[in-house]
């Protein structure tokens, strides 16, 4: 049975509603108010499951007033109700599950309690989860569930949920609003630097409609994963709190950082290709140039002074990165012929081959 507070300056709206629930069935209405201020001052006691509160109301705005009720009921999910389009906008930036328009219908209700129910259901699997995986010490099982997250950004995008799971995106600009408030390590970005990286070629008012709504589809996937605070909002900027997402950028920047020869082998494996090379999204071009300069030329330090097996490996990703460097050519033919591998040797000469024949093309 679901618990649920209706708030609305408006009577009507609140019986209408209320009758509504109870044709749907399952749900218990565990308070109804008028007034903004004794909804908030009351709502803790009353232990709702889900608050539908409504924005245009005189004094408090329901929007303001969904901040103060998310503060004294943590476990509650708000859905807002307007009789304006426009704010559903503002609805999603306030982390919402959803919204309804007036006069409510009941097929909309129906979905936002089953969108509210998919919810439930997700936090106590993985409540389940983690319980039979045996909390430590001192331990809850809430906080065991809330397992990190992978992300591979090097090649292509892949981000990866409890136990190995692939996530999957709703939208390809879903995975790119994803990515690029990753790529801001935590640094607040303004909505209208969000609008020219994403959609630098749609009109202002479409623009903030489509970002609202990957907006809303990013906080609804992480709040499935278990992060429902993992985008914040405040004074026009958004901004992500990163720290349960591991990244392989991150770590091959550690390992470069490390500087140890005896890292070489996991330095190769991370490289699987450049920044987001896949997506080939414009405003991570310079990150990739970046990242990829500094690479090369760690391998070029490193290669120094390599064991001659992880020498030859090294060689050969920096001509994979750079085909055109004739030093890094004549490094590895001389470390190849010194090793007598003829198989290797030839590979090198059908590079070469292959390199020159571009270059006549071009020219």
């Amino acid at each position: 049975m679901i618990r649920a507070l209706l708030i609305d300056d408006e009577e009507i709206a609140l019986d209408v509603l209320e009758i509504l629930l109870r044709e749907i069935g399952d749900v218990e209405v565990v308070g109804k108010y008028s007034k903004v201020s004794l909804a908030v001052e009351e709502a803790a006691k009353l232990r709702p499951d889900l608050i539908f509160l409504d924005i245009e109301m005189p004094g408090t705005s329901g929007l303001v007033a969904g901040e103060l009720l998310s503060a004294r009921c943590p476990e509650a999910e708000i859905v807002f109700v307007t009789a304006y389009h426009q704010y559903a906008l503002e609805a999603f930036e306030k982390n919402a599950i959803g919204y309804l328009l007036k006069p409510v219908a009941k097929d909309r209700l129906r979905k936002a309690l089953g969108r509210y129910e998919a919810l439930r259901t997700r936090a106590a699997r993985r409540a389940d989860s983690a319980a039979e995986g045996g909390a430590g010490p001192g331990e809850s099982a809430p906080a065991a569930a809330r397992q990190e997250l992978s992300l591979r950004v090097m090649g292509s995008l892949e981000l990866y949920g409890g136990e190995g799971r692939l996530v999957t995106w709703r939208t390809r600009k879903t995975k790119e609003l994803f990515a690029y408030l990753w790529s801001h390590g935590g640094k607040p970005v303004y909505r209208y630097h969000i609008l020219d990286h994403l959609w630098p070629d749609v009109d202002s008012e479409r623009a903030k409609s489509l970002f609202h709504t990957t907006l809303y589809n990013v906080r609804n996937l992480l709040r499935t994963e278990g992060f429902p605070d993992m985008v914040a909002f405040g004074d026009e900027r958004y901004w992500m709190n990163a720290d349960h997402v591991t990244s392989d950028a991150e770590r091959l920047n550690a390992v470069m950082r490390g500087g140890d020869g005896g890292d070489a082998n996991e330095l190769l494996e991370l490289y699987r290709g450049d920044f987001l090379e896949t997506e080939h999204y414009d405003w991570a071009e310079s990150r990739r140039i970046e990242l990829k300069t500094a690479y090369i030329r760690h391998l070029d330090r490193l290669s120094e002074t390599a064991d001659a097996s992880v020498k030859e490996r090294l060689l050969w990703k920096l001509l994979e990165l750079d085909p055109y460097r004739s030093d890094v050519y004549e490094r590895l033919r001389l470390l190849l012929g010194e090793s007598r591998d003829a198989v290797s040797v030839r590979k090198l000469e059908e590079w070469k081959r292959q390199m020159e024949g571009e270059l006549a093309e071009e020219s």
